[in-house]
């Protein structure tokens, strides 16, 4: 089952769109908001706001604990830990109540920085699970979350075309439909995190409406209560990459 949350995902991404600088006054209340590195050799990352450090030393595969900022407009940058050389910059909307990951992917000459809203993290309530009878995508109905693995994918490569991702066991055949469409740069602001029983599994990328495999990733084993965020980046020459954040 396609995921019914993608009506949201367009509008919530172009809310992060609509910041041109940080000098908005915040709106009451605050957000939450961490960083996560993908980026296979950027080493130690920091993220400010509006100045103010945030996340600090965060590692490849790595997040950070979530931070309580003010909600309304403001600029994030990336650092290298411990240095004034701002990486990459990107324009927050924070709304009230929210929690939002930056994630650093790509290689350090090619890094890419985009936000994500999300539905869970390590410190945050858990995400609850689907209605009954209504499975998580086209496989079995998802395990109780105690007993589940989670899994997220995002599309950091602004240079790719549009692509259908599919969550399988490791060896097993393309699930009859992708796990979430459309997947494309900056039109997954929002998803459902994917419920699985621990194990074994591939993430597959296809040319979007066709099974002509483009790129996979290596074997990934999820634990028992563990978050793997699958990110699709690209190296400098614009080639593709996986990369995995671990929680």
């Amino acid at each position: 089952m396609r995921f019914a949350l993608l009506a949201a995902v367009v509008a919530a991404l172009a809310l992060q769109g609509c910041a041109s600088d940080g000098t908005a006054p915040p709106e009451d209340g605050s957000a939450r908001l961490r960083l996560a590195s993908a980026s296979p050799d950027a080493g130690a990352l920091d993220l400010l706001v509006n100045g103010k450090t945030v996340a600090r030393a965060v590692g490849r595969t790595e997040a950070s604990a979530a931070s309580e900022v003010a909600a309304g407009r403001a600029t994030g940058e990336v650092r290298a830990t411990g240095t004034s050389a701002m990486l990459a910059s990107v324009p927050l909307v924070l709304e009230a109540g929210r929690s939002y990951t930056v994630f650093a992917a790509g290689p350090l000459q090619a890094l890419t920085v985009m936000v994500s809203v999300d539905t869970g993290s390590g410190t945050a309530e858990p995400v609850p699970p689907s209605m009954p009878g209504e499975p998580v995508d086209s496989g079995n109905p998802p395990p109780p979350l105690t007993d589940a693995a989670r899994f997220r994918i995002v599309h950091a490569a602004p240079h790719a075309p549009p692509l259908d991702p599919y969550l399988t066991p490791a060896g097993a055949p393309l699930d009859t439909v992708p796990a979430f469409q459309p997947f494309e740069y900056g039109s997954l602001a929002l998803i459902a995190d994917l419920v699985r029983r621990p194990g074994r599994y591939t993430v597959e990328f296809t040319e979007a409406g066709t099974t002509r495999l483009v790129l996979s990733s290596a074997d990934i084993d999820a634990a028992a209560g563990e978050l793997v965020t699958v990110v699709l980046g690209e190296n400098a020459d614009r080639s593709l990459r996986v990369d995995l954040v671990r929680e």
